[in-house]
């Protein structure tokens, strides 16, 4: 019974420690493609202050300055909502001015931005499918029943807000910290159990000790009363017996025979 058991609380530890992996992998995966996208909207963000200190001395100084303001209130860099429209801007500006246009830095940021573009796109589309993954996996069970305990909270999509300000998702796990916790808690836990038994152990084999000393004690006191009272019923019953002598036997007096005398 003892065996079967063990054997359960083994096979229930093995598969927590599958599924507390597999949610760690998901997650990282999360993570991720969440910091790739956060790089490739900070490199955007660069390319088009880079763009607008070009084109500053061309014109149309207004949409410049909108598309900073936007960059700096964001929060995040490349993150504001006319960063969508900002090669299109820019594209204008060309036609307007062709000897910007004509721009060999102009040319190379322009490809950069347009490149950078494209992959935001295609890792935004990462990003949700990820999320969608490890959502799906987390809430099924049994994982339901402990991920949120373990820390691994529900991933948010990658959105877009009504004012067209893309909103990059806030994504943490907690990497094993609460699970370090939570068997550091037990281990102590653990470890004051073990030795408040071994006091308690302790205390116990003392008491046995005593009662066994005390046990012995009494023992020996009690084989020293019996010897006593031995030796005194023993000198008590001892008598000296001295010994009695047979009276003398008197035989008779034997008739005393005639004497011959010789007339």
């Amino acid at each position: 019974m003892e065996l079967l058991l063990l054997l359960i609380v083994l096979g229930i530890l093995g598969a927590f420690v599958v599924k507390y992996n597999h949610l760690q992998k998901l997650g990282n995966q999360v993570k991720r493609f969440r910091g790739d996208i956060a790089a490739a909207m900070k490199k955007r963000g660069d390319l088009v202050g880079r763009l607008s200190d070009i084109a500053k001395s061309y014109g149309d100084h207004e949409k410049l300055t909108q598309i900073t303001a936007s960059t700096n209130m964001s929060g995040v860099a490349g993150a504001g909502p006319d960063m969508e429209n900002a090669s299109r801007l820019f594209s204008g500006l060309a036609m307007s001015f062709p000897d910007l246009k004509a721009n060999a830095t102009y040319q190379q940021l322009m490809s950069q931005l347009h490149e950078i573009e494209g992959n935001l796109q295609s890792r935004r589309e990462q990003y949700n499918e990820a999320a969608s993954v490890y959502n799906s996996y987390r809430s099924s069970l049994p994982q339901a029943l402990f991920a949120s305990a373990v820390g691994f909270p529900e991933a948010p999509f990658f959105t877009v807000d009504e004012s067209g300000l893309e909103v990059l998702p806030d994504f943490k796990t907690d990497d094993g910290l609460i699970l370090k916790e939570s068997l550091q808690k037990a281990g102590n836990r653990a470890g004051a159990l073990a030795q408040g038994a071994a006091q308690t152990a302790t205390q116990k084999i003392g008491q046995v000790r005593t009662q066994l000393q005390e046990a012995r004690e009494a023992q020996q006191a009690a084989a020293q009363g019996g010897a006593v009272e031995d030796g005194a019923v023993e000198a008590a019953t001892v008598v000296e017996v001295e010994p009695v002598q047979a009276p003398a036997v008197v035989s008779p007096a034997e008739p005393a025979q005639p004497s011959d005398r010789t007339a």
